[in-house]
């Protein structure tokens, strides 16, 4: 087995382990929070970020996106971590599932639609439509998933999906000021914190209100992925354990879930990487507890030695999780077998196949 960091027990690592068939599932949603100047990195420009989630899942299925040549990629040409989700799925036999729950640009793939519409900017404090419905939908998709597999796998594409994590955690009641992660180093936290602060004052609600009513704080100042994945993991996680892959956008989710009171938290853990679980800037152990999920496994990944010179600036802080790179890198090294230098190694030559040609022009 490869190196992964773990927090709290293992008993959800071991059942990964021993998985008959596991089943990787990513949601997609856009939000207009992306768009606030300074919040988000995750694509080339704010017009360019609504198309990081579809080409997110293109790439999963096509080995390069459609909807954009390559991959997606920071302003400075950082590839999106779907890199490391492609080099792990493909070291192992996981059916891939596609959700759409509000992504303003529709993915080229097999995919379900759970929701309508992208989200509102979360300073308006009336983000997403029909939060409610999208749960109810992602609940029966969950159930059914459960019959299909016996461990889910539920990874996320949302830019700016950290401050719609925020403030949904700070509707709930969680100390989590200054304990998000982020694609930038230094973690944005007084630009995402004004921006919760204006959506608070729009809604009309303060900190801890809409505890007892979490997808309240979800259509308030959340986004459509949380309450998508919210639904689809409590369901699946009465009948089979659930690993909630990404960073502290996923401590949101146990948070929405655990308040729901409708899910077996002790089947839910959260899979990341070691930039999230080491971030400085951030506390993902912390909010998973208050979440409710106390179990945090972490692929104990390292670009630094990488034959790519691109791949080394994950190390200083930037993109660091998404697409359920850490769950997937996690998976791989434990259902899959892998070591972690054998991991890397396809990792490199991804990013050979899939990043050099679009930073050289090809």
């Amino acid at each position: 087995m490869g190196r992964i960091l773990i927090e709290g027990d293992d008993t959800l690592l071991g059942a990964l382990r021993e998985a008959a068939q596991p089943t990787y599932m990513c949601t997609i949603a856009s939000s207009d929070t992306g768009a606030i100047e300074g919040i988000s990195i995750a694509g080339a420009s704010a017009d360019m970020r609504k198309y990081t989630p579809p080409a997110d899942m293109e790439a999963l299925f096509y080995g390069s996106a459609r909807c954009i040549p390559g991959v997606a990629a920071t302003p400075d040409g950082i590839p999106s971590p779907v890199i490391i989700t492609m080099a792990a799925l493909s070291s192992m036999r996981l059916p891939i599932f596609v959700v759409d729950a509000g992504s303003e640009v529709a993915p080229q793939t097999p995919y379900v639609r759970l929701g309508g519409s992208p989200a509102r900017s979360v300073v308006t404090g009336h983000a997403v439509e029909d939060a409610e419905l999208i749960f109810e939908r992602g609940w029966h998709l969950g159930a059914n998933m459960a019959k299909l597999t016996d461990f889910l796998i539920l990874g996320e594409s949302v830019p700016a999906g950290t401050t719609t994590a925020l403030s949904v955690m700070l509707a709930l009641g969680l100390d989590a000021e200054g304990k998000v992660s982020s694609t930038m180093i230094g973690g944005a936290h007084e630009l995402k914190q004004a921006a919760v602060d204006l959506g608070f004052k729009a809604a009309g609600i303060t900190k801890g209100s809409l505890e007892s009513t979490p997808l309240r704080a979800v259509a308030a100042v959340g986004d459509p992925m949380q309450a998508a994945v919210a639904g689809i993991a409590s369901a699946a996680s009465e009948h089979i354990p659930v690993m909630l892959a990404g960073g502290t956008q996923m401590a949101a989710v146990a948070a929405v879930m655990d308040r729901l009171g409708q899910a077996d938290m002790t089947n839910v853990c959260i899979g990341t990487t070691r930039w999230v679980l080491r971030d400085p800037d951030a506390d993902i152990v912390s909010l998973a507890q208050q979440a409710g999920c106390p179990r945090v496994y972490a692929a104990d990944l390292d670009f630094g030695g990488a034959r790519f010179e691109g791949m080394h600036i994950y190390e200083a802080g930037l993109v660091k999780e998404g697409v359920g790179a850490g769950g997937a890198a996690v998976a791989a090294l434990t259902y899959g077998g892998l070591e972690t230098d054998e991991l890397l190694r396809r990792i490199e030559d991804v990013y050979e196949a899939t990043v050099l040609p679009m930073l050289q022009g090809a």
